[in-house]
């Protein structure tokens, strides 16, 4: 009885080796698709950073400063690539090694659509960067008029007292 279970066991482990499979994104290495679009989002290529996240790309990868590929989509002020990344599941309270979070830089960079899409999405405005500025500190640097303090003044006021998890 064990010769026959063992003479089945090695039969099957040889008829599954020779079948050639497709490569898949859990097949190829991490510089393939993960390290591809953290290059894709810092140089700007929506195509090809759709296409990596379409193919298994991590959106939570880092680089070595710790910026995933929505820090860089922000950064660009591309709203159409955060909006693809936070879809895919981009984590969009990650701070960096200076602790600072895409709403940070959508607010330090004038970009109120993109910090309005934020804030929608989940992002805490109240987090502060290692310096101790929060977002609304960053956008009033242009003035308590600015869109994007007042969006942040609105957002901070309505936000609810703690996260549902």
């Amino acid at each position: 009885m064990r010769r026959v279970i063992f003479l089945i066991c090695l039969v099957a482990a040889l008829a599954t080796a020779d079948v050639p499979r497709p490569a898949r994104a859990a097949d190829l290495p991490a510089t393939v698709t993960t390290l591809d679009l953290l290059r894709a989002a810092a140089a700007g290529d929506h195509v090809l950073l759709t296409q990596l996240l379409l193919a298994g790309a991590d959106p939570n990868v880092v680089g070595t400063d710790w910026r995933g590929p929505l820090h860089h989509a922000v950064l660009l002020g591309r709203l159409d690539m955060a909006t693809v990344l936070v879809r895919a599941g981009a984590r969009v309270d990650w701070r960096d090694a200076d602790k600072v979070t895409p709403l940070v830089l959508a607010a330090h960079g004038n970009y109120p659509e993109i910090a309005e899409y934020l804030i929608l999405a989940g992002a805490d405005p109240l987090i502060a960067d290692r310096w101790g500025r929060r977002a609304l500190d960053y956008a009033l640097m242009r003035g308590k008029n600015d869109p994007v303090a007042r969006m942040l003044r609105r957002a901070e006021i309505n936000r609810p007292t703690h996260k549902n998890k």
